[in-house]
């Protein structure tokens, strides 16, 4: 369970979050909304360890991530990112991006790329695939990752009608 009390975030004068309180059970999928600008993704940096807080908690069960001194493990064992733009590595194929995750699922590269549509994309160059296959990719390494939680920022944003249900889907399982 993920537990945020009295967040506070602040840039300069700006208040993104005030006493923000949020509780997130495991199993459950929660769904951000709001404008640009509204703290959507600063929110999920701040779950995931990647970004500092003004002053509250955050805590995964018993770990209060906000003032724990080893959020590489956090972030590297326990939560996965799907991030707005991919962070894969362009000039890389497809196969030396998924490389650099542990393999802590038992899914093989070649059934990961087989979940989400793109096992003949392997030896390919990331920065020669659509928005909507670096997506996937991405989605991808999820798979080989096995996280306990999944943090996802607009997942399907750049992907058309058909590849946004089976993104969400394969979210959801």
């Amino acid at each position: 369970m993920i537990t945020i009390r009295n967040l506070k975030k602040t840039y300069g004068k700006k208040v993104i979050f005030e006493n923000f309180n949020l509780e997130i059970k495991e199993g459950d999928f929660l769904i951000v909304l709001g404008e640009s600008g509204s703290g959507k993704t600063t929110l999920l940096n701040m779950i995931g360890g990647i970004e500092e807080v003004d002053s509250g908690s955050i805590c995964m069960g018993n770990i209060d991530i906000t003032k724990s001194k080893n959020k590489r493990k956090y972030f590297s064992e326990i939560v996965g990112f799907l991030f707005q733009n991919f962070a894969l590595i362009e000039n890389k194929t497809v196969q030396q991006n998924l490389k650099l995750v542990t393999n802590k699922s038992g899914i093989t590269m070649e059934q990961a790329l087989s979940i989400v549509g793109l096992e003949d994309k392997k030896e390919q160059l990331v920065y020669t695939l659509s928005g909507g296959e670096q997506q996937r990719v991405a989605l991808a390494r999820l798979f080989i990752k096995k996280c306990r939680l999944v943090l996802a920022d607009e997942p399907t944003g750049s992907l058309d009608a058909k590849n946004k249900y089976i993104v969400m889907d394969m979210l959801k399982k």
